[in-house]
This record gives C-alpha cells, structure tokens and sequence, in this order.
C-alpha cells in the first residue's frame, strides 16, 4: 500500500472488499512474498496502520537525525513497528540533502542505522555518492547515545530558516490535524 496519509485509507484498505483481501490472495497464491505500506506524511496514521493490521512484512517510512524535531516518525510508529518485528525500511536518510549543510554524509547514514531499521534507502545523485554510502555501511558502527544527541541538535541549528515543515515538507502541515 504506497503513500498512506490519511486515517480513512486505513479503513478502505482493511475493511471487507478492501485492498487487503486482494494483496492477502496474491500472497497465499505466490504471487508476492510480502505486504507492506509506506507513507511520509504523517507519523499519526502510520502508527494507527500498525496497530490495526500488525501482520505487516514491511514499513518503508523517514527516519532522519531532524525527524525527532517536527511530526517524528522515530517517537511514534518506529517504536510499534520494532516492538511488532516487522521490518522498516528508511527513507529520507539524508532529507533530501538538506541535512548535508550541517551534517556529514557518514553521520547522516549512521545515525539512521542506530536507529531500529533493518535498511536505509539512500539516494545518491552520482557513482562515487552510492560508493560511499556502501563504504559507511560495510564499515558500520552503531552511535552512542552522545553522538546520536550530538547529531539531532546539529541537525537542527544547522537548517536555519529550514526547520520543521520547510526542511520535511512531505510531512503534513502542523495546522492540519491527522484525524481528517
């Protein structure tokens, strides 16, 4: 299920007739190994999915040292997902390179695997990008809990003027309530 961001799609995917009925036979059938949903606009519905289906394989979803700081993916759903076993896939890794003006491309990455994801998804505009991303990871240390404090304070100082919803603008607007 791709791009959830409203509590009522969570009904119409699991209500009889539903789109789950249908990925439900496509997996008893062979014809995927699994299901998930994914969504970066709001933490609040992606939350409400788990708990209401939690035989999820899969949640893709952003997970970033600015996240904590606005609409947090990390504080609300990624606790239930962990908790549940299924596996997170990040997104977001480096917040569509706005976190590279305060933090390193290696700080960005580590930060998101110390976090409870099982991959991170990085982008990568060239070849020498992606290979350095495969270098952070083949070489991965968790942070400490002073690193990882450390990074989420930079994270923010460092944006500027770009905070909250003007740094994550896939994220809804602070104004617009999630039970809509």
């Amino acid at each position: 299920m791709h791009s959830l961001m409203r509590k009522e799609e969570i009904d119409q995917i699991l209500s009889p007739g539903g789109a789950m009925e249908a990925f439900e036979a496509a997996k008893k059938a062979g014809k995927c190994r699994f299901i998930g949903f994914t969504g970066h606009y709001d933490p609040d519905v992606h939350t409400a999915m788990l708990k209401a289906y939690p035989s999820w394989d899969s949640v893709l979803m952003p997970v970033h040292a600015a996240d904590h700081a606005y609409l947090s993916f990390e504080k609300s759903p990624l606790p239930v997902a962990a908790e549940i076993g299924i596996g997170v896939q990040a997104i977001k890794v480096f917040c569509k390179a706005f976190l590279l003006r305060s933090l390193s491309p290696n700080e960005c990455l580590r930060y998101t695997l110390s976090q409870p994801v099982h991959v991170a998804i990085c982008g990568a505009g060239t070849q020498g990008q992606m290979e350095d991303n495969v270098r952070i990871a083949q070489s991965f240390k968790p942070m400490t809990a002073s690193e990882i404090d450390d990074v989420r304070k930079r994270a923010i100082v460092g944006q500027g003027v770009y905070t909250g919803p003007t740094l994550e603008y896939w994220k809804r607007p602070a104004t617009i309530r999630s039970e809509r």
